[in-house]
């Protein structure tokens, strides 16, 4: 088991900075299902993005930036710490040593009241995305505030700089003291949270569409009886169905009635055009995409054995053929049967 493999491993003792975001419905990248899959081990191991090789690449030079900035000089801390009674855990970035001290922790334990956690962002995000605001405040996205606020539970520490790295052009710090409300809510809902879904091993409900193909892809042949508040559900979707079909068919049109939609009326006026333009502004453009190329590797294979005098009926050419054919999963069609 490598490093990484061993981290993954300690992450399911518990809940980490990041999880509380997503199992309290705060995280835009993960939901409750996310994490109770992550920590009963049903999710697949999952493989370094290029994003998160160069987040932990940049956290090294968001600490640099953020001693230069402040003039704090800061400390590594590699030990995981985990809460004496809730099942939080977490590593910390940084610690900020203290002015005038040399250290900020020794042998596991830490002499600082203040802790460091480095981010990046994109540059966009700095002057577009309202979750962020001005530096030196404690503005910052709800899922954040919630990491830092873990990392202050299990630390000890009263307060905590976020600096976070927009792009390539600025450097922001925030600062976020000890919110002791905050603080007790998020130990008191990991705990529930942890006992219901974990010990009880129970999924959360699901959040959105790709919750319910992670719980359920595929289907046991059983069926269940219809309740009064699943009749009112179908009947809602019929008649969404019903108003879905007479807008496309304002936009498409209508192939058994032979007539236009909006779109086929703008495709008409275009004809071979591949540009509409207003004011030498592009308004639609209608291009012919790049051709694609698919190989049927099973024939190639038989006409490359007959060209070597290996008919097709030869059984090591049919094995070959048999080991490197792969049946997937088949979709769930979820049909409204009228």
């Amino acid at each position: 088991m490598n490093a990484r493999e061993e981290w993954l491993q300690q992450r399911k003792a518990g809940l980490g900075g990041s999880d509380i975001g997503a199992i309290l419905g705060l995280s835009q990248y993960r939901t409750p299902v996310d994490v109770w899959m992550d920590k009963t081990g049903r999710a697949p191991a999952s493989e370094e993005t290029l994003p998160m090789r160069f987040g932990t690449y940049a956290e090294e030079f968001v600490a640099q930036e953020y001693t230069r900035k402040t003039g704090f000089k800061v400390q590594r801390f590699n030990t995981m710490l985990r809460h004496p009674s809730a099942p939080l855990i977490g590593n910390l970035d940084r610690l900020v040593i203290p002015e005038g001290q040399k250290i900020a922790a020794l042998k596991g334990h830490i002499r600082t009241d203040c802790l460091l956690e480095c981010k990046t962002a994109s540059a966009f995000s700095a002057f577009k995305d309202e979750e962020w605001g001005e530096e030196g405040t404690d503005k910052v996205p709800m899922s954040y505030l919630l990491q830092v606020a873990v990392y202050r539970i299990l630390s000890g520490c009263h307060y905590a700089d976020l600096a976070v790295l927009f792009g390539n052009q600025e450097l922001r710090v925030y600062h976020l003291w000890s919110d002791a409300e905050l603080e007790e809510m998020i130990v008191a809902k990991a705990t529930e949270w942890w006992n219901a879904h974990i010990v009880a091993d129970v999924a959360p409900e699901p959040v959105c569409e790709a919750d319910i193909k992670r719980l359920y892809p595929s289907d046991n042949g059983e069926s269940i009886e219809a309740t009064a508040a699943d009749i009112v559900l179908i009947e809602t979707a019929k008649q969404l169905k019903e108003q879905i079909a007479a807008l496309e068919a304002q936009l498409d049109g209508d192939k058994k009635a032979g007539t236009l939609g909006t779109i086929g009326m703008l495709k008409a006026r275009m004809g071979e055009a591949s540009r509409l333009t207003f004011g030498g502004d592009d308004l639609i453009t209608w291009k012919s995409a790049k051709g694609s190329q698919k190989t049927d590797y099973a024939k190639a294979l038989i006409e490359f054995g007959a060209a070597l005098g290996i008919p097709a009926t030869d059984e090591r050419l049919q094995a070959a053929i048999r080991n490197n054919t792969f049946t997937t999963t088949g979709a769930r069609r979820f049909l409204i049967k009228e």
